[in-house]
């Protein structure tokens, strides 16, 4: 054994089922010292060591390779440390197979995704040059006259990870290649399609992200970009597709965090004439951003992204109008949440101030908003109730009106950008699917549920690719292949999705009127208990669990019923719909009432859909689309909750929650993958 385990003997030990990298730090007397990578140490007598709990490390595990279906020992460990390797030295890219991982490197790397290495990228097949994203979308873009078939990339990953940078450069990466397929007389025309959809960034990312505790840009609503291709090959047209907007964030957030990046620009851009005639300030002043304690973000110039969201703006055709119009709408949200509150027979408005500002800048009579503020308008056989609001009951009221107002506006642009990017759809599309990763925090609410259910029906549709489709794939070829036991979702999907699963009596419980949130939970609990994926909490607590594949994840039931109905006062709509200002009664006119839909004394082929009936209608719309579609999987990782560049790799829940994802395809590395699948058997356009 002492010849085994010479001292500075590169091996992998295993401890509590993981693999660590480790050196041998001695071995004498019959007792052996290791210690790992990580910084811990393990002592052993040299009799209890067996093969299994130690090995020898390859070489090749030592120097990193490209593609880690290539790794002599491939483990959970094997995979951590060859990221991490690799990551040292700003290799942040890396094959698993037919997947690959972005490790988020926190700081630019000079020339990765220049011009020239555009260029190269484009003119090689993967698997020829070093991983990069560039080489999954020029992929991507050649299997469209491969395969003759529609593409997609799935972008994956935490907060944090990377995914909204992935997604730019993979639009950039397609504009540049579609512009290559041009012939010189159209570029000038078709190159304003391009330039538009890139320019939809700034504009996207300012209204729908935000800073949070585990990023800084984190998108707060997923989105479906599908891009138009010709058979020439240049794009020629597109179409976004957004889903779960976190309207709460407009009116609280966490300690930490930030509103929508938005507002920040727009107290920071805004010239000194406008800002006097808005009646704005600094961010510090308003309720609707200083409760978070975090005002200001170092990493964002807010003053560049107000320039860089109206230059996309100008790009994307918005008059000037129209630009004015969203931001003094901004303007309103904001004055609307420093409108105070106190008692006094109900509630009272406290600070005139800001009533009247919000009032002007929406359009809206002083008094009417007042009104709808401090009390319940309600006709009753044709007569008038009002219903005084207590003081909790108007705040509520103010936050419901910001938020829709925000909501609106919200799709309003998407819809912009949406009009302006339309094109034909005569040949095939890329679809890029960027969209929230899995989510546990300390306490989860329902828009996490939803989240989680998102990313549930994604990996079902991993596994189908990535297993069952492979697998099939090579038996049809007749290759020797291993079964991999991999975990099927379907249960879990059924006790979400089903006939009288979670789902449905969430739904079920928000058409009765005098449903609670209590007896949402003891309706779970009667029919889901003895499901294994379902979790009754032992104590009587307000919370359900749910055994998801990355995880068991307890959702606090509190709210959950309001947040589905997301029904708005007929009042406040009303209210709205009388805004002297066009712009804010269009944003309003097509929005159902609570009245006429949400009881269940009508139909319900008449009933307003709840939020999460649009959603999993939505996905299943989605899902459907990616399923006629080839798919490219891009998993972003991020490597340590610092967000420090190159000190650690700290994340190895990822991997975990991932393992049988990334283990998966441990036989033929890239190239040889490649040439089992069935689009490479067919001529390629080169």
């Amino acid at each position: 054994m002492d010849n085994f385990f010479p001292e500075g003997t590169r091996v992998w030990l295993k401890e509590n089922g993981q693999h660590f990298p480790s050196t041998v730090n001695s071995c004498a007397e019959g007792v052996v010292v290791f210690q790992t990578d990580y910084g811990q140490v393990f002592t052993y007598k040299q009799s209890t060591i067996t093969q299994q709990k130690v090995t020898p490390m390859h070489p090749m595990n030592e120097e990193g390779v490209d593609d880690m279906a290539a790794l002599s020992e491939l483990h959970g460990g094997s995979i951590m440390y060859n990221l991490f390797q690799r990551y040292k030295r700003n290799q942040i890219y890396t094959y698993i197979g037919s997947i690959i991982a972005s490790v988020n490197p926190y700081q630019p790397i000079a020339g990765l995704y220049e011009h020239a290495t555009m260029e190269q990228y484009s003119r090689r097949h993967l698997g020829e040059l070093p991983p990069h994203i560039f080489a999954i979308a020029n992929e991507c873009y050649r299997c469209l006259w491969k395969r003759h078939d529609n593409q997609c990339v799935l972008i994956s990953g935490e907060s944090g990870a990377g995914k909204t940078e992935s997604t730019k450069l993979i639009l950039k990466f397609l504009s540049v290649i579609s512009q290559q397929s041009l012939e010189l007389s159209l570029k000038e025309k078709t190159s304003c399609v391009e330039q538009a959809i890139l320019e939809s960034s700034p504009i996207m990312e300012a209204f729908g992200n935000a800073k949070t505790v585990y990023n800084n840009n984190s998108s707060r609503f997923g989105k479906f970009v599908q891009l138009n291709i010709c058979q020439k090959g240049n794009i020629q047209g597109g179409r976004i597709v957004d889903y779960l907007l976190e309207k709460n964030r407009v009116v609280r957030q966490n300690p930490g965090e930030r509103n929508y990046h938005i507002f920040y620009a727009l107290l920071a851009g805004l010239e000194h004439a406008e800002r006097e005639e808005f009646y704005l300030s600094v961010p510090e002043n308003y309720h609707y951003l200083n409760q978070s304690g975090c005002i200001e973000d170092k990493t964002i110039s807010d003053q560049e992204s107000f320039k860089e969201v109206i230059t996309a703006m100008e790009v994307m055709q918005f008059s000037r109008e129209e630009v004015r119009e969203v931001l003094r709408l901004l303007a309103g949200i904001l004055h609307l949440g420093n409108i105070e509150f106190i008692t006094a027979g109900g509630a009272q408005v406290s600070f005139k101030t800001a009533l009247g500002r919000s009032a002007e800048l929406l359009g809206l009579d002083p008094t009417q908003l007042t009104d709808a503020l401090t009390q319940r308008s309600m006709f009753l056989r044709g007569e008038e109730i009002l219903t005084p609001l207590n003081v909790q009951q108007a705040v509520d009221s103010r936050d419901s009106l910001a938020m829709a107002l925000y909501a609106r506006c919200f799709e309003w642009v998407i819809k912009k950008i949406n009009s302006r990017i339309k094109g034909k759809d005569d040949f095939k599309s890329i679809g890029i699917l960027d969209i929230f990763g899995f989510e546990n925090f300390e306490v989860n609410h329902f828009e996490q549920f939803n989240i989680n259910y998102a990313n549930e029906k994604l990996q079902e549709y991993f596994n189908k690719h990535i297993f069952s489709l492979e697998q099939l794939e090579y038996s049809r070829e007749g290759l020797v292949w291993e079964d991999i036991d991999w975990i099927d979702n379907g249960e879990c999907l059924d006790l979400i999705e089903k006939k009288l699963g979670l789902l449905a009596l969430i739904n079920e419980e928000s058409h009765f009127p005098q449903a609670t949130d209590s007896t949402l939970l003891e309706k779970l609990h009667n029919q889901h208990a003895n499901n294994h994926f379902y979790v009754k909490p032992r104590v009587a607590v307000n919370n359900f669990g749910v055994k998801h594949y990355a995880g068991e994840v307890q959702y606090d039931v509190r709210g959950i019923l309001e947040k589905n109905r997301d029904t708005f006062r007929d009042d406040l709509l009303n209210l709205l719909r009388e805004s002297r200002f066009d712009f804010i009664y269009d944003l309003f006119e097509h929005v159902s009432s609570r009245n006429n839909q949400d009881t269940l004394k009508c139909g319900s082929k008449h009933r307003r859909p709840t939020v999460s009936s649009q959603f999993k209608d939505s996905l299943h719309s989605l899902m459907a689309t990616l399923s006629s579609s080839n798919p490219f999987f891009v998993r972003c990782i991020k490597p340590n909750m610092q967000k420090q560049m190159h000190t650690h790799l700290d994340r190895g829940d990822q991997v975990r929650n991932q393992g049988r994802l990334f283990l998966a395809w441990s036989g033929q590395p890239v190239e040889e993958k490649l040439r089992l699948s069935p689009g490479s058997r067919q001529g390629g356009r080169v």
